[in-house]
């Protein structure tokens, strides 16, 4: 849809997303249109950078990427000259071989502009998921609350001390990225598994390894509000969850903005917020004799507040409170304990500091690096080398297409919730690829008719649409058919972050009727 709306489409070939970025530095600085003066003041790393960028020049850049080298320059002279400028990516980057790259390079670029904590500039990621930020902060990925980090002794000991525990409780290190635990799973090393809020047999890549991986666990528990997702047939234990609308809590979203949700009506049969579950399990560890238990979600969100306190810290919401978030619709946060006293635009309460005038409601801080300061020990961000390593799978005389997946309007990720929706299932409901019209024809694949794909890792028949949104050599098949795509997507994962390559993989095509895909449905429903 963006592509069909932009001035500009960048049509970049799968997976190299970093080359495209590295050229389109090289113009920048070779034409000079880098901010030096910001550069010298607020990064480290320059030389090195411009060293790696400059063997990326739009001739050589547009033989790799696919874009040719007169856009690439007039890409980099558009945002190297525009005043503010703004970069803003999905998983279309992330979900590849080389997503850390990409999503580092992006930085990059907007460093060396100067686009960083300026009105209208900065790298800005969307998340799938609400609260996907909240959980990045609150320890889902570094181990300890407020981006701690279980390797740092000091997080350790301070997180300890607040909860009243030994600091040898902590283990050194954090545990494996989810993406990781399943071939630990199939060495033996992870024995058990509790699975919250995902779906792995239709998130992941590779669905029938997964199936098997599944079944060697010893223990499996899975917690979710939707009984009949799949991976619960692979559980000894389901715990019922609330959806939304039945707890409270706060969550954020890609903005660091900070919002509240209140429970409207009571959890369904027998299920639990997810808050009760965690707190109901934790107490039984012997741990908690000695541990703080908030008794609430809002206790809870205290606790936070007191823990995001300290000297340079960015998250911090300790000035925030339930009422406040709901009153200012969101607060972003840093929103440290006496920020934001000003005076207009509110009601005031009986405690106002305002002496009759009307307080403003707290907004918190809509933007981080004004200063120009950022969370390393000298202040400075970091430019980074980045040379691009080709170890993509790549279309070939056997699979000579490339697969790319994505989103539709009319679903959610798996379709855990909008598959038993009528009115989407109405709009989508069967899986389904777009391929560019002179390929089809090539191949004798005819508009609304069915088509096998095959990947070195499985196969899946499909209803086909021509369209010319798709290039003669690629092939798009929406990822919230499970069922389809996951058994032909790449198993790789990139190096740093251990998301899956699902952007990019090569396939062939072989035609189909309806009776084969009939057969090929029905055997889905029953594997």
């Amino acid at each position: 849809m963006f592509a069909q709306l932009a001035d500009i489409h960048l049509p970049v070939t799968p997976g190299t997303d970093l080359v495209l970025l590295n050229s389109l530095c090289h113009v920048v600085l070779e034409e000079g249109l880098h901010d030096e003066a910001y550069v010298r003041a607020h990064t480290n790393g320059f030389e090195e950078f411009a060293d790696t960028v400059a063997a990326y020049d739009p001739t050589s850049a547009a033989r790799i990427c696919g874009i040719d080298e007169d856009t690439i320059r007039t890409v980099a002279r558009l945002y190297g000259k525009a005043d503010a400028a703004m970069s803003i990516w999905t998983m279309g980057i992330n979900q590849s071989t080389h997503g850390s790259d990409g999503v580092c390079a992006i930085n990059n670029l907007n460093l060396i502009t100067g686009n960083v904590g300026k009105p209208g500039g900065t790298s800005l990621s969307i998340t799938g998921q609400c609260n996907a930020m909240g959980t990045r902060e609150w320890s889902s990925c570094s181990g300890l609350p407020g981006y701690r980090q279980l390797e740092n002794p000091a997080h350790r000991e301070e997180v300890a001390s607040f909860w009243n525990i030994d600091p040898a409780f902590f283990p050194k290190a954090r545990g494996l990225f989810q993406t990781d635990i399943f071939p630990a799973i199939e060495t033996g090393q992870v024995k058990a598994l509790w699975v919250i809020g995902t779906n792995p047999m239709t998130s992941m890549p590779n669905t029938p390894r997964i199936r098997k991986t599944l079944r060697k666990l010893e223990f499996c528990v899975v917690q979710d509000a939707y009984e009949d997702v799949e991976t619960a047939d692979y559980a000894h234990v389901y715990l019922p969850a609330s959806v939304w609308a039945e707890k409270e809590g706060c969550f954020t979203n890609t903005e660091r903005r900070v919002n509240l949700t209140r429970a409207v009506t009571a959890p369904f049969a027998d299920s639990k917020p997810d808050h009760w579950i965690f707190t109901a399990l934790a107490q039984r560890w012997p741990a908690a004799a000695t541990m703080p238990w908030p008794e609430t979600p809002e206790a809870t969100f205290e606790e936070m507040k007191r823990l995001s306190k300290g000297r340079g810290r960015n998250l911090d919401i300790s000035g925030m409170t339930y009422d406040a978030i709901e009153a200012a619709r969101g607060i972003q946060w840093p929103m440290r304990e006496g920020d934001d006293r000003s005076c207009e635009g509110q009601a005031p309460r009986a405690a106002s500091p305002c002496e009759g005038q009307a307080p403003r409601a707290p907004r918190g801080a809509p933007r981080l690096y004004t200063d120009g300061v950022f969370a390393f020990p000298d202040g400075r961000a970091k430019l980074l080398a980045l040379p691009y390593v080709e170890n993509n799978e790549r279309p070939d005389d056997e699979f000579p297409f490339w697969l790319n997946s994505g989103r539709v309007v009319e679903h959610f990720h798996t379709r855990t919730k909008t598959g038993k929706v009528g009115d989407c299932n109405k709009h989508s409901p069967t899986p389904y690829m777009e391929m560019n019209p002179d390929a089809a024809e090539a191949l004798g694949v005819a508009h609304m008719g069915y088509a096998r794909l095959v990947s070195r890792r499985g196969d899946a028949v499909v209803m086909v649409q021509r369209t010319q949104r798709v290039p003669n050599d690629m092939v798009f098949v929406p990822f919230h058919f499970h069922e389809c795509v996951n058994r032909l997507t790449l198993g790789l994962l990139d190096p740093h972050s251990r998301q899956p390559a699902f952007k990019q993989c090569a396939v062939r095509i072989e035609p189909a009727d309806q009776r084969e895909a009939a057969r090929w449905n029905a055997s889905m429903r029953t594997f």
